[in-house]
């Protein structure tokens, strides 16, 4: 009985032109695969990015805890105030929707940093020795079977697959992010940072004129002035309305780089690896 073209070893000749390109750009993946496994670059890039992030997203956090204690100090000096000379200004009930909303953001900003660093823990993961090892071979066992029979059996793809994905997706989905930081996510953060800091200092200076309130005889002036601060002037009247659209505008963006892409990437590869 005579040899069918396509089942003699090696040969690439008789195949058809999309078989043998095929064949042919699974090999080219296999070698490209055990290329990048050990080129450090990417690695490193991902890691220092992930770590810029969670250094980022911790001073955010601090900001968001320095002001949530100063906006209390401040209720608590003016209930004193109250207590103590007879009068009551609104200056603690107008912060009290910007406290609650800080409080909140605390607590998210907490689960956005729990997602960056399971991030930064499965690229550490994957990038390990240990990974670059076991991916190696698994492709290398793939390329000298390639390389003896002109072909790979399904099997072994579907073995193949899951080390290349698993490899190379944490390394992707944390290009893309910083691609999307370029595009448009650094600059959105870095003003609703900047409006967040300048809320903490206005802050600060409220908080110092209701100290110094206290220690002054003329205390109804102190504390009248010092609620102006806030609410009485034309430039700073928004400032809660500010601090809020700055707060929503950085729990979109965490939630979409530390939550969202992370799951969809997730997704996604669990999709590759089970797809027969």
């Amino acid at each position: 009985m005579a040899t069918s073209p396509d089942n003699l070893p090696g040969d690439h000749s008789t195949l058809n032109p999309h078989r043998q390109l095929h064949r042919w750009g699974f090999g080219l993946v296999l070698v490209a695969t055990l290329a990048l496994c050990w080129i450090p670059h990417f690695d490193l890039a991902a890691e220092n990015h992930l770590s810029g992030l969670l250094a980022d997203n911790l001073i955010v956090y601090g900001t968001a805890r320095v002001i949530n204690a100063l906006i209390s100090v401040i209720q608590s000096v003016e209930i004193s105030l109250s207590l103590g000379a007879g009068i009551a200004v609104n200056l603690g009930e107008a912060l009290d929707p910007l406290n609650d909303l800080i409080e909140r953001f605390s607590g998210f900003l907490l689960y956005g940093l729990a997602g960056l660093g399971i991030q930064q823990i499965a690229l550490t993961a994957s990038s390990s020795l240990l990974a670059k090892i076991t991916t190696s071979l698994v492709c290398l066992s793939g390329f000298v079977v390639w390389y003896r029979t002109g072909d790979i059996p399904s099997w072994l793809r579907r073995l193949i697959l899951p080390f290349i994905l698993i490899r190379f997706a944490f390394i992707a989905e944390v290009g893309l992010a910083w691609s999307l930081d370029k595009l448009y996510f650094n600059e959105q953060q870095a003003v609703a940072a900047s409006t967040l800091n300048g809320t903490r200092q206005q802050l600060q200076i409220v908080r110092d004129k209701y100290v110094n309130a206290t220690e002054d005889t003329s205390i109804f002036t102190n504390v009248w002035e010092s609620a102006r601060g806030i609410i009485g002037t034309d430039d700073q009247q928004g400032i809660a309305d500010q601090a809020a659209g700055a707060i929503v505008q950085l729990i979109v963006i965490l939630f979409l780089r530390s939550i969202l892409l992370p799951a969809a990437f997730f997704w996604l590869l669990i999709h590759l690896i089970t797809r027969r």
